[in-house]
């Protein structure tokens, strides 16, 4: 049988009361420190209601505003006494309140006991009378009083507060504690037969009883409050807005604080070696908040990095970013002080007038590779695009134009067939205005000339999705394109074409051998002209220019990466260094592991005016598709 839970005993953190069970913390709360219970303001008796206090007061201490007691209890002018005679009077004293006594009256109206005298025990008794109750020696109770022990039943007694008279003390008693105990309460309007009514409390005398009423209220309304004298107002509120088991503050109201305290009370995983794990979830709390805010940060700081990688924080343009990096190749030895005037030359010149300075570009390599791919043994059999030219990235595009730069090989391919030539070269005429005369046919438009198409292409209603992700702007920007805005450019200049989207690997190993028999099967059909296809990934693009299939039916792709150097590319014609190259070209289908690939295939030219108005929304084939 389980062993059952201990019960855990609570301590308050106000009052410093100890030992409560849940249910008595949870009432001791409640009723003391949130609704303002009533506390004795002569002893220290506390948690009760306002009826049951004025119960005690009224029996407990109601000799304390006695006319007789005066003189008895409340002499604060005499020297010390012996301390053995003052506990001795404090024990007597405290046996009258509490009703041990059988004869209090007798006792307590006694005049000459010698132990009235002293201070010490005058001390104790002002001390068991509470914070609140106010020294007796300021009470100037004009009552008569007696040397001896008893007094004359015929001899009236005179209220000092109105003109009640009788003969019985302990009648006059009771009329004063129920009377005038609340100083606020109304008093008899009867005049006093001397015309003076004096204060009980201070030496102050007045002629009606409604002025010392007022008097009394304004003067003395706190006299005899419950409160703690030594507590301000702001010090009780401040207590109050404490919690007693976490020792939490800033509570707006006293509601708050009780929902909060019930939330203690409501937990129910409290183990033994942790019997209040309240402050560890605050701090699991704090720490999770300060997580939180931290990971905030830090995505947000990730984010902007993305957005510069991307060049979404438009800073920066193809030609600012040229000449940045011309001047740190020439600082660092890799380019001349002459190459580098020359080139700056050359990139004015090309960005007036739109055409691309072809420094990057490597032109008719595509028998490069087929000579080299056929002249390996294993391989069975190479199928190539009909030509491409290769362009790499340069000074101005370096980690962002590899999109730019794959259309222009698209481009390159396209200008050498009659029917799509035709119809690039509209592109100079629709795409922006040209300085000076028309470009050549076979002119490759720069970065900065397409990123002007792909606008105007915008303007004229494709892509509105590509658009506003783009921010509608490309032009003097370092922004990244991707499939969408080749197919873009293409759809635009009335050349049909296909976006195909691999979108999720088709092997358990996570590879895509959809993709490589989709590009084997473009590759195979017998067509006139065959136009490279355009490979785009997560960060980067590249040029599918062939396909390899080996004797033992193994097929490689053979990609153009704008990331590769005229140099790289020039390896091809030596002998010696030829398969190297084709190594960077080469890749297998365990090296094409990203998530997620789109390819854009060229299909021909658009016939009609419907055709070319659906081409402005775009669609996607998927593989493999979905049932």
């Amino acid at each position: 049988m389980a062993a059952k839970m201990p019960e855990l005993n609570y301590s308050c953190e106000i009052c410093g009361t100890e030992g409560l069970s849940d249910e008595e913390m949870r009432m001791h709360i409640v009723v003391c420190h949130l609704k303002g219970a009533a506390s004795c303001p002569f002893c220290d008796l506390e948690d009760v209601t306002a009826e049951e206090m004025l119960t005690h007061v009224n029996t407990a201490h109601l000799d304390y505003l006695t006319p007789e007691q005066e003189l008895l209890s409340f002499i604060d002018d005499e020297e010390d006494s012996d301390r053995s005679e003052s506990v001795s009077h404090w024990d007597f004293s405290m046996k009258s309140q509490n009703g041990l006594s059988n004869n209090i009256n007798n006792n307590n109206n006694n005049n000459n006991n010698p132990f009235c005298d002293k201070k010490s025990s005058c001390e104790v008794l002002e001390e068991a009378a509470g914070w609140g109750s106010p020294r007796r020696s300021q009470l100037v109770l004009n009552l008569p009083s007696s040397a001896t022990s008893s007094y004359s039943k015929a001899q009236l007694q005179k209220c000092p507060m109105c003109a009640y008279t009788n003969d019985s003390t302990v009648q006059l008693e009771e009329h004063i504690n129920r009377q005038h105990f609340d100083l606020t309460s109304p008093s008899f309007s009867a005049e006093s037969p001397s015309g003076l009514y004096s204060c009980p409390i201070c030496a102050q005398s007045f002629h009606n009883t409604p002025d010392l009423e007022l008097h009394v209220n304004i003067e003395h309304k706190d006299i005899l409050s419950p409160t703690k004298y030594n507590q301000e107002p702001e010090q009780v509120e401040k207590m109050c807005n404490i919690c007693p088991i976490c020792c939490m503050t800033n509570f707006k109201t006293t509601e708050d604080l009780g929902l909060h305290i019930e939330d203690h009370f409501n937990q129910k995983v409290i183990t033994p070696l942790t019997p209040d794990v309240s402050c560890d979830r605050l701090l699991a709390r704090e720490i999770e908040k300060k997580d939180k805010e931290m990971r905030r940060l830090r995505e947000q700081h990730e984010f902007e990095l993305l957005r510069a990688q991307y060049g979404m924080d438009n800073e920066g343009n193809f030609k600012e970013q040229s000449l940045t990096n011309m001047q740190r190749a020439v600082y660092s030895g890799e380019l001349s002080v002459a190459d580098y005037y020359e080139r700056q030359i050359e990139l004015r010149m090309a960005e007036s007038s739109g055409i691309d300075d072809s420094s990057s570009c490597t032109k008719d390599i595509v028998p490069l590779i087929m000579t080299v791919s056929r002249s390996c043994t294993n391989v069975g059999q190479t199928l190539m695009c009909t030509t491409v030219d290769h362009y790499g990235s340069t000074y101005g595009d370096k980690g962002w134009g590899c999109g730019y730069r794959n259309m222009q090989m698209m481009l390159s391919s396209l200008l050498h067939h009659t029917g799509y030539n035709e119809q690039l070269y509209k592109q100079w005429v629709v795409g922006g205005p040209i300085r000076g005369e028309m470009p050549s046919r076979s002119a490759m438009p720069s970065i900065s000339r397409l990123q002007q198409h792909i606008e105007w292409a915008w303007g004229q209603g494709f892509d509105v999705q590509g658009c506003d992700q783009l921010g509608g702007k490309l032009f003097n920007t370092r922004k990244w394109i991707g499939a969408t805005e080749v197919v873009t450019v293409l759809s635009s200049l009335r050349i049909r074409c296909e976006l195909i989207d691999f979108h999720r690997p088709t092997s358990a190993s996570g590879s895509h051998p959809e993709l490589f028999n989709w590009v084997l099967e473009y590759f195979q059909a017998n067509d006139d002209f065959k136009p490279p296809l355009y490979l785009q990934h997560q960060g980067h693009s590249r040029t599918i220019v062939g396909v390899e299939q080996l004797k033992d039916g193994t097929v490689f792709l053979l990609l153009l990466d704008p990331s590769h150097s005229p140099h790289q590319m020039a390896e091809l014609r030596n002998t010696s260094s030829a398969m190297l190259a084709l190594r960077l070209i080469r890749k297998s289908l365990a090296a094409m592991k990203a998530k997620h690939y789109q390819i854009v295939a060229i299909c021909g030219i658009m016939d009609n005016e419907i055709e070319y108005q659906q081409s402005k929304v775009l669609r996607s084939m998927r593989v493999p598709q979905e049932r």
